[in-house]
């Protein structure tokens, strides 16, 4: 495996996977009373922000995905954190936000990304090939 094939460090499922670890530690920390851990679950708009940042870091600036998961995390941190009614007062910041994102993706049209379908394999390349013709490399009979 190349430095191409190779997957990106920072992704979902590595943000999934820590969260998993990580809420696992804090109920197991709880349960043996040594720390109070529910106070920590509040800090769950983090996940969220860490989901939109790999979101954003995999498919650019501009991916919609990205902004979704960090405007949930916004409103979370809004919510856990913010005065009350807070988020009553902003909640359309947010339509501004998503219309400056729709905006921008339709000013810069992002590529589509191609996923890869773990069934098919890779086609041979020319110098895999097995055709006499192609390969002049090849033993002719």
């Amino acid at each position: 495996m190349n430095a191409q094939e190779r997957p990106p460090f920072f992704s979902t499922k590595l943000v999934f996977g820590l969260t998993v670890i990580a809420v696992g530690l804090i109920l197991m920390v709880d349960s043996l009373h040594l720390y109070d851990g529910w106070h920590l679950l509040t800090w769950w708009p983090a996940v969220l922000a860490a989901l939109g940042i790999a979101h954003l870091i995999r498919d650019g600036f501009l991916s919609l995905g990205g902004h979704i998961w960090l405007g949930f995390s916004v409103a979370g941190f809004i919510q856990q954190f913010g005065p009350w009614g807070l988020l009553d007062r902003w909640w359309p910041a947010f339509l501004v936000w998503g219309g400056i994102l729709v905006t921008l993706r339709a000013i810069f049209p992002q590529p589509k990304r191609t996923r890869k379908s773990k069934a098919d394999p890779p086609s041979p390349t020319s110098t895999v090939s097995c055709d006499a013709e192609t390969d002049s490399s090849q033993v002719k009979p």
